[in-house]
């Protein structure tokens, strides 16, 4: 009821104005609503998907290598204490506030030879630091399923170490990359704190769009931000699904 309540209240209240039931708040989204936004919201939505597949793509890659260290088993006692420290590491952006993210890379990267104030990738990056150890922790409980034993009987029949990740790790690593993808683009859907310090005015996304509507006066300022929070959270809702969809039956039995 908690969830539920208010999701059906922001629905309910986007389809009503003064008159009645209607649907010109959402007619709005393809304007700048009265000139209150650089860009239409149907563009913001646009630069969402596009930052969001980025952000997903830099995120599986590199918390698919982490994953693959961090689920090691080394037998040396300190070579183990370094691999608890690397992926406690990596799960620093959990415990800090997105918004420090996206500050510390805004003072960071802005100056030669890192200068990417102006450059289309720093969002996506940045968002996916952020969406990084949901996606650790969605492929590392797939791969320390693995019985150690397994990779050990390979090698000995002359498999090489790339054989080995291929037909012993690989199979379970594709267990985990559909939620971890799902989990990974619908963070970076929603994501507001380090975006807000690092999007620029003419290409918003649509959290930044929301608080934009939502800090002007007027009534239809206020119900284009309603409209543009229900397709969010549509987004967000049928990533999830299709992540569940792609996500084999095994994975779940692990």
């Amino acid at each position: 009821g908690v969830l539920a309540l208010p999701m059906a209240t922001m629905l309910l209240r986007s389809l009503r104005d003064r008159e009645g039931w209607t649907l010109d708040h959402y007619r709005t989204l393809g304007t700048t609503v009265g000139r209150s936004l650089p860009v239409p919201v149907w563009t913001a939505i646009r630069n969402s998907l596009v930052v969001a597949l980025e952000a997903t793509a830099i995120a599986l890659v590199l918390g698919t290598l982490v994953s693959l260290v961090v689920s090691r088993r080394p037998r040396d006692p300190l070579a183990r204490k370094g691999l608890r420290a690397l992926d406690a590491a990596f799960m620093l952006p959990l415990g800090v506030s997105a918004v420090t993210v996206g500050f510390g890379f805004l003072i960071t990267l802005n100056r030669p030879p890192l200068d990417l104030r102006s450059s289309m990738l720093l969002i996506p990056v940045a968002q996916a630091i952020v969406a990084l150890p949901l996606v650790v922790r969605s492929i590392l409980p797939v791969l320390r399923a693995i019985d150690p034993r397994q990779r050990e009987a390979a090698a000995t029949l002359g498999a090489g170490p790339s054989r080995v990740l291929r037909t012993v790790d690989g199979p379970f690593l594709v267990r985990g990359l559909g939620l971890a993808a799902g989990f990974a683009m619908a963070t970076s859907l929603g994501e507001f704190g380090a975006t807000s310090f690092l999007a620029r005015l003419d290409r918003p996304t649509l959290p930044v769009v929301i608080f934009r509507l939502i800090g002007r006066p007027g009534e239809a300022n206020f119900g284009a931000a309603l409209a543009a929070s229900v397709v969010l959270a549509t987004l967000t809702a049928v990533v999830m699904l299709l992540a569940e969809r792609l996500r084999p039956a095994e994975a779940g039995e692990l």
